[in-house]
């Protein structure tokens, strides 16, 4: 049995799919009987899989010398899956080529585009609307990771419930809890972060709110000022809502660096803030799944998420959910979580309980017996 894969998403530095599909491959590994060939656009990071010989690393140069996905995925990859004899194709992303010589599986994260097609630019809603809804047509399995995204696929899509397959994430597989506090004092140095700080992890979309978040934190600054706030993402905002220059006005009307925002951190570094943090908050009016849920729960801290979409599923009774995505909302739950030390306590414990429900192990096996059968 051979199965091609779009490793794309594995180039560079590794964002949700090619995390996600990386946690698949540390599981797929150790399955000798099948052959894996991964398909690479600009180049094959010399990290990944090194040591398996049950995967095979091909990289599909653009003979004509540009880069573009689109070339790859629907001229470069079609004819080599078809001269390297591959018997299914999985893409861990949402497009599979329009042309595939071979039966086919996609991972549909969630259908945001389609619910809030006003979230995206217009080439944004061009390739996803048009071109996911063809490849979930066209494809023999559909997986996805949460019931919520399930009911949302066959609500836009029209698709046979048993064509899709629920597979939940869990916490990356490389994570640990970082507990060398000179580890974490130099990190926090590098970063300006001298006090107790709340940690908002992900990238800015508008509807996470981060405008809200920033507003709450403002309010309460004056209450609680053993406290930062830390914003790790890049904004991606449409329409385009200036983060930065908002942070710069509201440092200087509380007089202190008390608000910090970065696109981006280190793996080691991501470990470190979440296992010095004091709670964490990540708020969105939708999501697929919400990662950082579980993530925070893995490092032992309590979650203050939204009430809505797969957050409600993913958090159960573990989470401080804020009922509504304003500045009051934010507000209010900040405080119950900053000021009541045994409610925090409490759902930390509670999301220790949560967090056995998700295996990237179980996952990855129920991923490939769906591929194979």
């Amino acid at each position: 049995m051979k199965i091609g894969i779009d490793a794309r998403s594995l180039e560079n530095s590794k964002t949700g799919v090619g995390r996600y599909l990386s946690n698949l491959l540390k599981f797929w590994k150790n399955e000798k009987s099948i052959q894996f060939v991964l398909y690479f656009k600009d180049q094959i990071p010399k990290e990944e899989l090194a040591d398996t010989d049950n995967f095979e690393k091909v990289l599909l140069k653009n003979p004509l010398g540009f880069s573009s996905n689109f070339f790859f995925q629907h001229f470069l990859l079609p004819n080599r899956l078809k001269k390297d004899k591959i018997d299914y194709f999985f893409s861990p992303f949402y497009l599979k080529p329009i042309y595939c010589p071979v039966k086919s599986s996609i991972v549909l994260h969630d259908i945001s585009y389609e619910a809030h097609p006003e979230w995206f630019d217009f080439k944004s809603q061009f390739v996803l609307r048009m071109l996911s809804r063809y490849s979930a047509k066209t494809a023999q399995r559909i997986f996805t990771v949460s019931f919520y995204s399930k009911k949302e696929i066959i609500k836009y899509y029209g698709t046979d419930s048993e064509k899709i397959t629920v597979t939940n994430l869990a916490p990356d597989d490389s994570f640990s809890k970082i507990e060398d506090l000179d580890k974490i004092k130099t990190m926090k140095k590098k970063y300006g972060i001298v006090k107790k700080f709340i940690f908002c992890i992900g990238t800015i979309f508008s509807r996470r709110h981060i405008s809200e978040i920033i507003e709450a934190f403002e309010k309460i600054s004056d209450k609680s000022l053993e406290y930062q706030l830390l914003i790790v993402g890049k904004n991606v905002t449409h329409p385009f809502v200036d983060i930065d220059k908002k942070i710069e006005l509201i440092n200087q009307n509380i007089k202190n660096n008390s608000i910090i925002h970065l696109n981006s951190v280190s793996e080691q570094e991501l470990m470190a803030l979440y296992s010095s943090c004091d709670f964490v908050i990540y708020l969105s009016d939708y999501e697929g799944f919400g990662l950082p849920v579980i993530e925070a729960q893995f490092f032992g801290k309590a979650l203050l998420t939204s009430y809505n979409t797969s957050l409600i599923e993913v958090g159960g009774n573990s989470v401080e959910f804020v009922k509504e995505n304003t500045t009051e909302e934010i507000q209010r739950s900040m405080e119950k979580v900053i000021f009541n030390e045994d409610y925090k306590g409490q759902l930390v414990q509670k999301g220790a309980e949560n967090l056995k429900r998700f295996s990237w192990e179980k996952s990855a096996m129920e991923t490939l017996n769906k591929l194979l059968y």
